[in-house]
């Protein structure tokens, strides 16, 4: 009986933290949020200051600026972001320093 109820709890708690995941892909700022996540910054993704750019690039899609999102090895801020739409999905399409 205990072994079925942590059982359920586990597969609840997995369910929830992938409905979460999910709804990351949903949104811009929370799709730039989660890769900064895991670039391994877990304060930089709740710190970093997001805004676009209303610009978007035929090549690279949609222009973000991002304050606080650091290049570990070399110590840059990676300030601008690319962001395509997939369908109601947005993914990283670019990083870097500059447009």
């Amino acid at each position: 009986m205990i072994l079925k109820k942590k059982k359920l709890i586990l597969i609840s708690v997995a369910i929830m933290v992938i409905f979460l995941w999910f709804l990351t892909f949903l949104s811009p700022e929370w799709t730039i949020r989660r890769h900064i996540l895991t670039s391994l910054q877990p304060i930089n993704s709740l710190t970093a200051d997001i805004t676009t750019m209303g610009r978007v690039d035929v090549e690279y899609g949609y222009l973000y600026n991002v304050s606080g999102y650091m290049h570990r090895p070399t110590g840059d801020e990676l300030g601008v972001v690319y962001l395509k739409k997939l369908g109601p999905f947005w993914y990283v399409a670019s990083v870097g320093t500059g447009p």
